[in-house]
C-alpha cells in the first residue's frame, strides 16, 4: 500500500501543526518553543555549587575570576558580553561591555591577618587529593602517620620547622585566602600541606595554640554592583553542551528575544550564564519560562551572598582582637597617674 501523492505522513502533518501553533502563540507574545525545550530537556539546567565537604580550595566557585572565565571575551581588562538580538529579521550578534560585572568581587588585603592554626580548613595545593577528604585530621591520617606519631610539643615543633612551610616565615610567601560565598579559610601554598596538616593535628590534641601571622586575601561581593547587575539583567545558569546550545538558540530565535552569556568560571564544567535583559519585554517572558521550568537565577545567589556579611572566620578573630584592644587600653588608663 503507497501513501497518496500530495499528503503529508502523520508524523510531519504533526510537526508542521506543532510549528505553526508555536508560530501563533509567539506572535501573540508566548515562548512556545522555548518552554517545550526547557520541559523536554532537564539537562540544560545547571545548579549553584555549594560549599562541598572537602578541603579543596579548587572547588571553591571562582566568582573572583568571571573576568578570565570566557573565551569570548575581547579585551583581556574587562568583562564583555557576547549577545544576540533580532535585527533586519534574523538574529545578530553583538558585544556588550558590563561595568557591574567588572566590579562584582571586591578584594581586600590584609599585609599580616592574625590568626591561628586551627581556622584553617584546607589547602590550594598537595600531593593528596584534597578533594577526597572532609578535614586536614582526616587527610594526615590517612597519608602521612609517620608525621604524627610524636603527640608532643617536640612533635609539633618539628612539623612546623619543614622548610616547604612557607606561611611561618618572617616574609611569607603563600598566603591565605577566605571567600565570603564560602565562608572557610583556605592557605594557598606551594608545599608543605602535609606537614602544616600534621601540626594543626598535634596542636590540636595537645591544646596549644599556633599563632599564624600572614597575608589574607578576602573576595566579596559587592552589593552595589549586585543591585545595578540585577537591575538589568535576569540571569541564569545552564549547560554549554553542543546540541543543547543549537536547541535553546533555535527557540531563541524562533521567539525573537535578545540574550547574551558568558561563561562560568570553574569549578563549573561546560556552563554559562545567560543574560536576559530586564529592558525588553520578549526577554523578560523567557525569565518567566526559566523560572516556571526550575533554573537557577544567579542574580539572587549574589544579592544573598553579598547580604551575608563577613564569615564568622573572619568576624572571630576581628572580635577578638578588637577586646584585646580594649583590654590594654583599660590596663594603660588604670596605670595612668591621676590628677
Amino acid at each position: 500500500m503507497t501513501k497518496q501523492q500530495g499528503h503529508l505522513p502523520l508524523s510531519d502533518m504533526s510537526s508542521f501543526i506543532q510549528t505553526l501553533g508555536d508560530h501563533v502563540r509567539e506572535s501573540l507574545g508566548n515562548p512556545a518553543r522555548l518552554r517545550r525545550f526547557l520541559g523536554d530537556r532537564p539537562d540544560f539546567k545547571v545548579d549553584l555549587l555549594a560549599p562541598e565537604d572537602n578541603i579543596d580550595m579548587g572547588r571553591v566557585p571562582r566568582w573572583h575570576h568571571l573576568t578570565s572565565a570566557s573565551a569570548q571575551r575581547r579585551r583581556a581588562d574587562r568583562v564583555e558580553l557576547m549577545g544576540w538580538r533580532m535585527q533586519g529579521g534574523q538574529m545578530s550578534s553583538f558585544i556588550q561591555y558590563d561595568a557591574a560585572l567588572d566590579n562584582l568581587v571586591r578584594r581586600t588585603t590584609v599585609h599580616a591577618w592574625s590568626c591561628d592554626l586551627q581556622d584553617v580548613h584546607g589547602f590550594a595545593h598537595s600531593k593528596s587529593d584534597l578533594e577526597k577528604f572532609r578535614s586536614t585530621d582526616e587527610m594526615v591520617k590517612a597519608n602521612s602517620q609517620e608525621m604524627i606519631g610524636d603527640v608532643s610539643i617536640s612533635g609539633l615543633r618539628k612539623n612546623l620547622a619543614h622548610d616547604e612551610i612557607r606561611l611561618l616565615r618572617e616574609r611569607p610567601t603563600d598566603w591565605l585566602q577566605v571567600h565570603q560565598w564560602d565562608g572557610r579559610m583556605f592557605v594557598v601554598n606551594d608545599g608543605g600541606s602535609h606537614h602544616l596538616a600534621a601540626a594543626k593535628y598535634i596542636a590540636g590534641r595537645i591544646g596549644a595554640p599556633v599563632p599564624l601571622r600572614a597575608p589574607l586575601h578576602y573576595y566579596s561581593i559587592d552589593p552595589n554592583a549586585v543591585a545595578l547587575l540585577r537591575g538589568d539583567y535576569d540571569i541564569y545558569l545552564v549547560k554549554d553542551e553542543p546540541e543543547l546550545a543549537n536547541a535553546f538558540f533555535d527557540a531563541m530565535q524562533s521567539y525573537g528575544a535578545t540574550w547574551l552569556w558568558h561563561d562560568l568560571p570553574q569549578p563549573y564544567e561546560k556552563a554559562r550564564a545567560v543574560f536576559l535583559p530586564r529592558a525588553e519585554d520578549r526577554s523578560m517572558r523567557v525569565s518567566q519560562a526559566f523560572r516556571e521550568a526550575g533554573f537557577a537565577e544567579l542574580g539572587q545567589h549574589l544579592e544573598d551572598v553579598a547580604r551575608s556579611g563577613m564569615p564568622e572566620v573572619l568576624q572571630r578573630r576581628l572580635h577578638s582582637q578588637c577586646q584585646a584592644e580594649q583590654d590594654e587600653e583599660t590596663e594603660a588608663d588604670s596605670d595612668a597617674p591621676r590628677a
